[in-house]
């Protein structure tokens, strides 16, 4: 069996939170189709309003479409009521949000962020220190797992977010190398079971800020700099660059 959990219009449209598929095996292109064929209202499961994880993994970050989950897997289905990018990482939903500038005092902002989403882990981070959206994304499993293991290097999910990324177990200089900076564009990042937290969450950052998630994109200025911070003098590929970043995360240590 491979168990399909439904959240929003994806549970609405078909009527109930979870159901068992009896396949061996089932693309995210077939369980769709599968779901569209039972469904009181096909339009809640088009595939470009829909974050599709297996077991836990965002199937983007996979083979998309063409995903495969067997028997035994869980997929997860979420309907898109907003913006910014969300993402499913275990049990938690996450959104990430790029933004062309921040506009005055960075400390002051994030606390204020913090106290007015209550239920949700807010962590405000420079985008010069993302290396791409995977980049992010590998960090906040590697952190969530961590949390899981009870192995974290801080006491508070966000910072050990911001102590991964920055690839350091000493939380001064995890601000200094990936804290968010004044006059210079950055990421916002959420973390919660209640996706009704990630909507208001979203709906302030683009009130207040220039959405764009452009500014998290890999370049060739921000692999220099990061190489620089890490100490690093072997050339490394692209995709050799992200999984070394990734790698660092995982074994630091205090």
């Amino acid at each position: 069996m491979i168990t399909i959990r439904l959240f929003g219009g994806a549970k609405k449209a078909v009527g109930k939170p979870a159901l068992d598929l009896d396949r061996a095996s089932a693309s995210v292109t077939e369980i769709l189709q599968y779901l569209k064929g039972i469904a009181s209202d096909q339009g809640l499961l088009r595939p470009d309003n829909l974050i599709v994880a297996v077991n836990g993994v965002d199937s983007s970050a996979l083979q998309g479409m063409q995903t495969l989950a067997m028997r035994g897997d869980t997929v997860t289905i979420v309907t898109i009521v907003h913006g910014g990018t969300d993402h499913i990482i275990d049990d938690s939903h996450v959104s990430t949000i790029g933004v062309r500038k921040i506009a005055g005092d960075a400390g002051v902002i994030i606390d204020r962020l913090r106290a007015e989403h209550e239920g949700g882990s807010i962590q405000a981070i420079n985008a010069g220190a993302v290396y791409g959206t995977e980049h992010l994304l590998g960090i906040l499993r590697v952190t969530i797992e961590a949390e899981k293991r009870k192995i974290m290097l801080a006491n508070k999910r966000e910072t050990e977010l911001l102590m991964r990324l920055a690839c350091t177990g000493q939380i001064s200089d995890a601000v200094k190398r990936a804290g968010l900076k004044s006059d210079a564009p950055g990421c916002f990042v959420a973390i919660s079971q209640d996706r009704e937290v990630l909507h208001r969450f979203y709906e302030n950052i683009k009130g207040e800020f220039e959405v764009d998630d452009s500014v998290l994109e890999p370049s060739t200025r921000k692999k220099a700099a990061l190489a620089g911070i890490l100490g690093l003098k072997t050339k490394f590929s692209d995709s050799e660059f992200l999984e070394y970043l990734l790698e660092r995360a995982a074994i630091v240590a205090k």
